[in-house]
C-alpha cells in the first residue's frame, strides 16, 4: 500500500525559491499581505484606528516565515547555507544559497526587536538602548524582493544587474574623478561670486550632481553664471557632455549587455534542465505530454501535406 503522505518531490523542491509548488505561492501571498500592512501601518490615522489589526498581521506573518525557515532547514539539512558544485573549469567551489541567508538574516533581524523587555532589564539604562531595535522591524520590507526570484524577466533583470556592478562600479569611479577634477575648478573659479553654488567642495560636487541628472541646471545653474562670464559655457558644456552624456550612456550600454548576456545564459540553463531531466526520467508524464504534442504536430503537417499532393 502506498504511503499517502509521501510527497512527490524531495522537500526541497517545494521550498528551493521557485513560484512552482503551493508552499511556495502561499508564502508570496504572506509576504504581499506583510508589506501591504507594513506600508498602512506607516498612516498614522490608519495606525491609530487598526492598531491591533496591524499588531496581530504583523505577528502572524513573523510566525509563519519563521516556520518557512524551520521547514528549509529541515529541507536543505547541511546544504542550507551552501553547497559544492562543480564549476566551468571542472573544479568544486561553495556556492552560497542567497535566498537562504538572505530569509535567515530578515526573520532574525524581525525577531529580535520583538524579544519582550523583562522587568530587571529595564532598571539598567543600557538596556533601554534596545528600544531603537524596534524600528529594525521594518527592513522586513525588503523581504518583497523575493518576488524577483519568482518571476523569470525579473530574475534575469535582477541577475543583469549583479553581474554588471563591477563594471558599474569601475565607470562610476571613473565619473567621481572627472567630478572631483571639475569641482575643484568650478570652486576656484566660482566661490567667491557664487558660494551657495560653488562655495566649497562639498557644495560644488552638489551642483555638478544636479548638471549631471539634467535637474534644472541651464535655467538655474548655468544661464546666470554665462550672462556673468560669457567664456566659462566651455566648463559648463564640457561637464556636461562628458559627465551626463557620455559616461552615463556607458553605464546604460554596460547594463543593457548584461541584461543580453542574462537572458542567453538563462536560455542555456533551461535547455540543461530539459535535458538533465530527460535523462534522469524524473518528469516521465511531462516528456509524454510533450512527445504526444510533437506526435500531433506531426500528424497535422502530414495531412496538409496529403492536401498539397
Amino acid at each position: 500500500m502506498k504511503n499517502p503522505f509521501k510527497l512527490k518531490r524531495p522537500l526541497k523542491e517545494y521550498v528551493d525559491g521557485d513560484c512552482d509548488s503551493p508552499f511556495e505561492i502561499f508564502m508570496l501571498f504572506v509576504i504581499m499581505v506583510n508589506v501591504v500592512s507594513m506600508g498602512l501601518e506607516t498612516v498614522r490615522s490608519l495606525k491609530m484606528k487598526y492598531f491591533k489589526v496591524f499588531y496581530w498581521v504583523d505577528l502572524v506573518c513573523l510566525g509563519i516565515f519563521i516556520i518557512e525557515l524551520i521547514v528549509k532547514f529541515i529541507a536543505f539539512n547541511k546544504t542550507f547555507f551552501g553547497e559544492k558544485r562543480v564549476g566551468k573549469d571542472g573544479e568544486y567551489r561553495f556556492h552560497l544559497n542567497r535566498w537562504n541567508i538572505f530569509d535567515l538574516i530578515i526573520v532574525l533581524v524581525s525577531i529580535l526587536p520583538s524579544v519582550p523587555y523583562f522587568a530587571l532589564c529595564r532598571v539598567f539604562r543600557v538596556f533601554r538602548s534596545f528600544r531603537m531595535l524596534r524600528t529594525v522591524r521594518s527592513l522586513r520590507a525588503i523581504k518583497v524582493l523575493k518576488l524577483v526570484n519568482n518571476f523569470e524577466n525579473l530574475r534575469v533583470i535582477f541577475k543583469a544587474i549583479l553581474n554588471a556592478l563591477p563594471s558599474i562600479l569601475w565607470t562610476g569611479c571613473l565619473l567621481v574623478v572627472f567630478m572631483y577634477a571639475y569641482a575643484i575648478i568650478g570652486t576656484y573659479i566660482f566661490s567667491y561670486d557664487y558660494p551657495e553654488l560653488f562655495g566649497n567642495l562639498g557644495k560644488s560636487f552638489i551642483t555638478l550632481l544636479q548638471i549631471m541628472t539634467f535637474d534644472s541646471w541651464v535655467s538655474n545653474v548655468t544661464r546666470p553664471i554665462v550672462l556673468a562670464h560669457p567664456l566659462t559655457w566651455i566648463y559648463f558644456v564640457s561637464y556636461a557632455f562628458l559627465a551626463a552624456l557620455v559616461i552615463m550612456n556607458v553605464i546604460i550600454g554596460i547594463v543593457v549587455g548584461s541584461i543580453e548576456e542574462a537572458r542567453e545564459l538563462t536560455k542555456v540553463e533551461k535547455k540543461k534542465l530539459e535535458l538533465k531531466a530527460a535523462a534522469n526520467g524524473t518528469t516521465k508524464e511531462d516528456l509524454i505530454i510533450k512527445m504526444k504534442g510533437q506526435i500531433r504536430e506531426l500528424q497535422e503537417s502530414l495531412k496538409i501535406l496529403e492536401t498539397y499532393e
